[in-house]
C-alpha cells in the first residue's frame, strides 16, 4: 500500500514511488550491476534517499560512507571514488537502457554534474529514437543495435565482444606484469584466461541474439537473496537514524558479500526477510533483527544486540550494530549460507557446491578437497562466467601445489591456479573472493608484500568479511608482522564462534614467532588438522615433555615423509619467509628433528 507521502512524491516525480522501485530492481538485477556491487549500492542508495525526499542530502560525502563502505575520515577533496563511480554508474546505466532495459516503462538518469537521480518517461526516447531511424543511414553504433535485425546484432555483438575479449586479456597481462607477477610464462598463462572469458561472453551475446531462440539458460547459479526491511523505530530522534536508511546501510553492508544476494523486492525475488527494530536506552542503542524464510515465515535467525552510545562520534554506533548483523548472517560461515547448505527441498543449481567449497577449510581432508575440485570444476563449465568458482577453485589448486610433492604437478598446479586467479577478477574485478585468490596467488609465488597489497584491496572492498580478513592476518603473520596479523584473526575469530581450524593454526605460528610457548601449546591444543604439514610441524614444537615430543616426531614423519627427508624444502613452501622457516628449522632441530 502507497503511503501519503509517497502519493505526494509520487505526483512530484511523475511515477509512483513503488513503479520506481520496481524499475530499480530490474537494473540491479541486470547482469552489470550483479557483477558490480559498488554501482547496485550507488544507484540504490540515490534512489531511495531521492524518494524519501532528502534528495539534498545526496552529497559526495554521504554516498561515500553510506552506500560505498569508506569511513568517517573520508574526505572528498583528496578522493575521487564517488566521481569515478559516478561515471561508471552513468555509462551503465547508458548501456542498460540500450540492451536489456530498453522497453521499460521509465529511465533512471543521473544527469552529469549531480548525484541526484531523475525519473523520465521512456516514451520520449521512443519518439527521438524513431525519429532517428527516419534519418539517413549511419554507420552501425551500439546506440543503434537494437534496431538491426538478429542475425547483424550476433555479428556485431561477436566483432564487439572479440575486441574486448583481446584487450582485456592484454590488459589483465599487462596490469599483473606491471606488477612483477609470475613472469612472461604466467602472462601467456593469463592471456588464455583473457580469452576464454572473452569466448563465454561471446556465447551469451550470440544465445541472446537468436531469433525465436528458448530463453537463454542461466548464467549463474541462484545465490540467497535477502530483502532488507527498513527498521522500525522506537524514538528516532534518540536514535538518531531512521528505519530506512538503517536498511539502506545493512543492504549495502551486505550486498558486499560476494555469496548473497540483495534484493530490492519482496514479493517473488526474495528468499529472506530481514526485518528489526532500533530502540535507544539509558545504556545504548539496542537493535533486535529477525531473519525469517520469505516463503515460509520460518524463523531463521534471531538477536538481540545493545551498544554504548559513542558521544564523540554517534554515527559509530550504528555502523557497529549494522556490521555485526551483516557479518553474523552473510559471512561464508554464516546464517544464510548454512541454511541454504541445509535445505534439501531446492533443486541443485550448483551453488551448494560454492558453500560445500569453504567447509574444505575446516580439515584440508584430500577426500573433500578432491570432491569439492571436481565440482567447482563442472560449475565453471555450466557457467562459464561466473567468477565465485574460479576463485575458490584457486584456493584448491594452491593448496594442492602447496601441500603436494612431485615438482613436476606442483608447477602445472601453480598454473592452474594462476589462469583461475585471472578468470575470477576479470569476471568480478570488484569482487573481495577474487581479490582473495589473487591474493594468495601472489603468496604461492612468494610474493609476500604483494599478497598483503592485494589482501589491503579486499579487504576495502569488503571489511566485514572475516575470512578476507583472516586471510590478511595470516599473509602479515608469514610475514613476519605477526602482532598485526594476530589481531587480524582474533578480530575474526570473534566474529565467528565456528571459525575453522586454520585461524587457530596461524596464530600458533605467531606465538612461535614471539616466543609464546604456553599460547603456542594452548592454540595447538584447539587445532585439529590432521592433514596440514604445518600442523604436524608446530605440534612437535609445542609437546610439553619428550615424550609428547617423540610422538608428535613420529607422527608427523609417519603422515609427512617429507618433513623427514626435505625439512626445509616443505617449510619453503608452506611459510615463504626464509629468515621464518631458519627459525622454525632451528626449533625442530632442538626439539629431535634432524634437517
Amino acid at each position: 500500500m502507497t503511503e501519503p507521502a509517497d502519493q505526494e512524491r509520487g505526483q512530484e516525480f511523475g511515477f509512483e514511488p513503488e513503479a520506481v522501485r520496481a524499475a530499480l530492481g530490474q537494473i540491479v538485477e541486470s547482469a552489470s550491476f550483479v557483477a558490480s556491487r559498488q554501482l547496485s549500492a550507488f544507484l540504490t542508495y540515490v534512489v531511495e534517499k531521492t524518494l524519501a525526499g532528502e534528495a539534498d542530502r545526496i552529497k559526495a560525502y554521504s554516498i561515500a560512507t553510506e552506500a560505498l563502505g569508506r569511513p568517517e575520515t573520508f574526505d572528498p577533496a583528496s578522493d575521487p571514488i564517488v566521481r569515478v563511480e559516478a561515471g561508471r554508474l552513468r555509462k551503465a546505466l547508458d548501456a542498460y537502457y540500450r540492451t536489456g532495459g530498453a522497453n521499460a516503462a521509465l529511465r533512471i538518469a543521473m544527469p552529469r554534474g549531480s548525484y541526484v537521480p531523475h525519473f523520465e518517461p521512456m516514451a520520449a526516447e521512443a519518439e527521438g529514437q524513431a525519429a532517428s531511424e527516419a534519418a539517413p543511414a549511419e554507420p552501425v553504433t551500439p546506440a543503434r543495435e537494437a534496431a538491426l535485425p538478429a542475425t547483424a546484432v550476433s555479428v556485431f555483438a561477436a566483432r564487439t565482444l572479440w575486441r574486448l575479449r583481446i584487450g582485456g586479456a592484454l590488459a589483465i597481462v599487462a596490469f599483473l606484469m606491471a606488477l612483477g607477477v609470475f613472469g612472461l610464462r604466467h602472462a601467456a598463462v593469463l592471456a588464455d584466461a583473457g580469452q576464454e572469458a572473452g569466448t563465454a561472453a561471446v556465447a551469451v551475446a550470440s544465445v541472446a541474439a537468436m531469433p525465436h531462440a528458448a530463453p537463454a539458460p542461466a548464467t549463474r547459479p541462484l545465490a540467497p537473496r535477502i530483502f532488507v526491511a527498513p527498521f522500525a523505530i522506537g524514538d528516532e530522534p534518540a536514535v538518531g537514524i531512521s528505519g530506512r536508511q538503517f536498511a539502506v546501510m545493512l543492504a549495502t553492508a551486505i550486498s558486499r558479500f560476494d555469496e548473497v544476494t540483495v534484493v530490492t523486492r519482496m514479493d517473488g525475488d526474495a528468499d529472506y526477510l530481514l526485518s528489526g527494530r532500533l530502540s535507544a536506552g539509558p545504556s545504548g542503542i539496542s537493535a533486535a533483527a529477525l531473519l525469517t524464510d520469505a516463503a515460509s515465515g520460518r524463523v531463521i535467525w534471531s538477536s538481540q544486540a545493545t551498544v554504548p552510545r559513542n558521544p564523540v562520534r554517534p554515527s559509530v554506533t550504528i555502523a557497529q550494530l549494522k556490521d555485526t548483523i551483516a557479518t553474523t548472517i552473510a559471512q561464508p560461515y554464516g546464517v544464510v549460507l548454512s541454511d541454504r547448505l541445509a535445505r534439501t527441498d531446492l533443486a541443485d543449481d550448483g551453488f551448494p557446491c560454492v558453500i560445500r567449497s569453504f567447509n574444505y577449510w575446516r580439515s584440508f581432508a584430500p577426500k573433500t578437497h578432491g570432491e569439492v575440485t571436481a565440482c567447482l570444476e563442472q560449475l565453471t563449465k555450466r557457467y562459464p562466467s561466473y567468477a565465485p568458482p574460479y576463485a575458490q577453485l584457486t584456493f584448491l589448486y594452491l593448496t594442492e601445489a602447496e601441500l603436494g610433492l612431485d615438482p613436476d604437478l606442483r608447477r602445472a598446479t601453480l598454473d592452474r591456479a594462476v589462469k583461475a586467479s585471472a578468470m575470477a577478477v576479470q569476471l568480478a574485478p570488484t569482487s573481495a573472493r577474487a581479490m582473495q585468490a589473487l591474493q594468495y596467488t601472489y603468496y604461492a609465488d612468494g610474493q609476500m608484500q604483494r599478497a598483503i597489497e592485494a589482501g589491503n584491496r579486499a579487504m576495502v572492498l569488503n571489511p566485514l568479511d572475516p575470512d578476507i580478513r583472516a586471510s590478511q592476518g595470516q599473509m602479515l603473520i608469514l610475514a613476519g608482522r605477526y602482532q598485526l596479523g594476530m589481531r587480524l584473526i582474533e578480530e575474526s575469530a570473534s566474529s565467528n564462534a565456528a571459525y575453522p581450524s586454520w585461524y587457530d593454526l596461524y596464530l600458533a605460528l605467531a606465538a612461535f614467532q614471539g616466543g609464546k610457548t604456553e599460547t603456542l601449546r594452548k592454540l595447538m591444543g584447539r587445532v585439529d588438522l590432521p592433514d596440514h604439514p604445518l600442523a604436524a610441524f608446530l605440534r612437535v614444537l609445542a609437546a610439553a615433555d619428550p615424550e609428547a615430543r617423540r610422538a608428535a616426531i613420529a607422527g608427523m614423519r609417519d603422515r609427512f615423509p617429507g618433513m623427514a627427508t626435505d625439512p626445509a624444502g616443505v617449510l619453503a613452501r608452506l611459510v615463504p619467509n626464509p629468515a621464518l622457516v631458519d627459525r622454525l628449522l632451528a626449533a625442530g632441530r632442538e626439539a629431535g628433528l634432524e634437517s
